[in-house]
């Protein structure tokens, strides 16, 4: 049904508002975020490239989020910092979402790219 004849259904009070309403705008279904199921770590230390050589094989293949959830089991209450009113579950929950990027730079240019698989 076009809008016109939706607009002249409302106008000769056929139909209610309400219902004109809805046959106008139908509902948009939401898409659910896909989990992610693994991470992905790259460590970039800008004064010592052996060092970040380092780290970065020893984070060569991605960690399971479910490794990482048992580690932090104890802790998922506590707040990361005084200064950011968030819990680690929440930034957990938050960064479990597939194909999110998320990037850090350390106070001493330390740059750290977090994916998620």
């Amino acid at each position: 049904m076009t809008k016109y004849e939706v607009l002249n259904q409302l106008s000769s009070n056929e139909i209610d508002y309400q219902k004109a309403y809805e046959m106008l705008y139908p509902k948009i279904k939401k898409r659910k975020a896909r989990k992610a199921r693994f991470v992905k770590l790259k460590i970039n230390i800008p004064d010592s490239k052996g060092a970040s050589a380092f780290v970065n094989t020893l984070f060569l293949f991605p960690i399971p989020i479910s490794f990482i959830m048992f580690f932090l089991r104890k802790r998922l209450n506590e707040h990361i910092d005084e200064n950011i009113p968030m819990s680690i579950k929440d930034f957990v929950e938050m960064g479990a979402v597939k194909g999110a990027f998320i990037e850090v730079i350390a106070k001493d240019n330390t740059h750290i790219l977090i994916k998620t698989i």
